[in-house]
């Protein structure tokens, strides 16, 4: 029992995460369905790596707070060979830490996207679409875009 006698009180605190409501469930599966072929785009294109795929994914996950996707992400990511050192900092959000400079702008970006809830700002995305290019920031975009809609769900 806790303090105040309410055994409850810390299983409730234990998984508090965001989640779509009933209203924006509808808008996030339209925008999921509307990523999917640029998620299948980008997968093929191989412009983004594995790898760093993940990384997005768990960058995007750890403001998104969502356990079973830090699960499923941090052991798909030790499968394509990212240390667990890396994993460990990006889930802590020090992406300074956790990669170089040719990856962190995108780490950055998708923990932005996250934090505003989809909408990181056009500055950004021409930031995003500057230091990789359109077709590469597009498929980084599909990734966070996918991860998102998975974490909320």
């Amino acid at each position: 029992m806790t303090e105040g006698g309410n055994s409850d009180a810390p299983r409730q605190s234990e998984f508090q995460k965001k989640s779509f409501t009933l209203r924006t469930l509808f808008t996030g599966t339209f925008r999921f369905v509307r990523n999917f072929p640029a998620l299948i785009r980008a997968k093929r294109a191989d412009r983004v790596s594995e790898q760093f795929a993940e990384k997005i994914m768990l960058a995007v996950t750890a403001v998104n707070e969502c356990q079973y996707c830090t699960r499923f992400h941090t052991d798909l990511a030790l499968d394509v060979g990212v240390e667990s050192e890396v994993i460990s900092d990006i889930l802590e959000s020090d992406i300074g830490a956790a990669v170089g400079a040719d990856e962190r702008p995108a780490l950055v970006f998708a923990q932005r996207y996250a934090e505003t809830d989809e909408s990181p700002g056009e500055e950004a995305i021409t930031e995003l679409v500057a230091e990789y290019g359109p077709q590469t920031a597009a498929d980084i975009l599909a990734f966070i875009r996918a991860i998102y809609f998975g974490n909320l769900l």
